[in-house]
């Protein structure tokens, strides 16, 4: 992606609270946290989480893309991602492919 599409996502990862997990160096705060998805879950690093797949603790997300939808993301409990259009989850991945 180009240092555009990866500045935009970062924007949004800041702006939709992911920050306050996935923070530090290692993009976790090593808490144990529940994001909607039933039940407790260590928050996990991001740091190189494009080679991962799949995303969640289920599995549920093929991609990261998958990660996003209502039916595994945990919804707002899991960032305020909700409101994103189409293009600003490419942009919000983009940037996590950048980690």
């Amino acid at each position: 992606a180009d240092a555009g599409t990866i500045a935009r996502g970062e924007s949004l990862f800041e702006s939709s609270g992911c920050l306050g997990c996935h923070n530090g160096d290692l993009f976790t705060n090593n808490a144990l946290v529940n994001v909607g998805t039933n039940g407790l879950f260590k928050v996990p690093s991001l740091r190189g989480i494009a080679s991962g797949a799949p995303y969640m603790h289920t599995g549920c997300a093929a991609t990261l893309h998958d990660r996003f939808s209502v039916a595994c993301g945990g919804g707002d409990l899991h960032g305020n991602t909700s409101p994103l259009t189409p293009t600003q989850v490419d942009d919000l991945v983009a940037y996590l492919e950048s980690l």
